[in-house]
């Protein structure tokens, strides 16, 4: 019978998955530390099901590091990730990680097989509907496995943080709003973060609100002080209380990014 096993990192509970069917797994963002990833690979072979795919959600490097471990298997993303995969910043992000933290990766970061978003896709033994997640990332895609009542949407809907606006404050409000219409209308039994315990659909749709508003707020206090020139303005989204707190090593530069991503959407360019 198919199934779901996630396991948390030691570093800001990040998630990992082996989705199990028969004598195979997939395991989605394998990782963080290479004791880690030999442990994913263990509980694995030991359920008789050792990896065949690699699957990722996005390319930063808590989420892809764990490729390299796996030769055998067929590393599989999006489209969007496979591009800064194959293009090398993936691997320039994971080695500048590698070296702060002290780690030793074994393999190459790769892409065997990059996936169309907005279709469905056999991914081994599952059948997945993909759909893009921006806001975070500019390459983040979600995951649809209805034969295990799943949905991987990477490092959105987390528990365990707020919203990390890395890419866009306006891109990440619209795959709120799809997550929220998503979880409505048609509502996954099981949401796994990327940070945090997996969720229900009733806990997944209040961080999705919840998120939404704060990225709403952080808007209209960054728009209302932007008369006062650009200053006035960053500190006025650095005082918009978010849904929930960060690890300490990301609360202050995670809460500056977000006001600077929301300050660059409204300050018009020129030249």
């Amino acid at each position: 019978m198919p199934s779901v096993q996630r396991l948390e990192s030691e570093l800001w509970q990040t998630t990992s998955l082996l989705l199990v069917d028969g004598g195979a797994s997939v395991a989605v963002d394998p990782g963080v530390t290479p004791a880690e990833i030999e442990t994913l690979r263990r509980a694995a072979d030991d359920l008789g099901a050792p990896v065949r795919t690699v699957l990722v959600t996005h390319s930063h490097f808590d989420h892809v590091c764990g490729i390299g471990a796996f030769p055998d298997a067929e590393a599989v993303m999006g489209e969007p990730t496979a591009t800064v995969v194959r293009d090398g910043r993936a691997a320039a992000e994971l080695a500048q990680a590698a070296g702060e933290l002290g780690f030793r990766y074994r393999g190459e970061l790769r892409c065997d097989r990059a996936l169309e978003v907005g279709r469905a896709h056999e991914v081994g033994p599952f059948v997945m509907e993909t759909f893009g997640l921006t806001g975070h990332s500019a390459c983040g895609v979600a995951f649809r496995v209805r034969a295990l009542g799943l949905l991987i949407v990477g490092d959105h809907l987390s528990p365990a943080e707020f919203p990390f606006a890395e890419q866009s404050t306006a891109a990440y409000r619209a795959s709120l709003a799809g997550l929220i219409d998503l979880l409505r209308r048609d509502p996954p039994e099981i949401v796994a973060t990327g940070h945090g315990p997996l969720l229900d659909r009733d806990e997944a749709l209040t961080i999705a609100e919840q998120d939404l508003e704060y990225l709403h707020e952080l808007r209209r206090a960054v728009a209302a002080a932007l008369r006062d020139g650009a200053e006035a303005a960053l500190a006025a989204g650095l005082a918009v209380e978010p849904p929930r707190p960060a690890w300490p090593d990301l609360l202050d530069e995670s809460l500056r990014a977000n006001a600077q991503s929301q300050l660059d959407e409204l300050r018009p360019q020129y030249g």
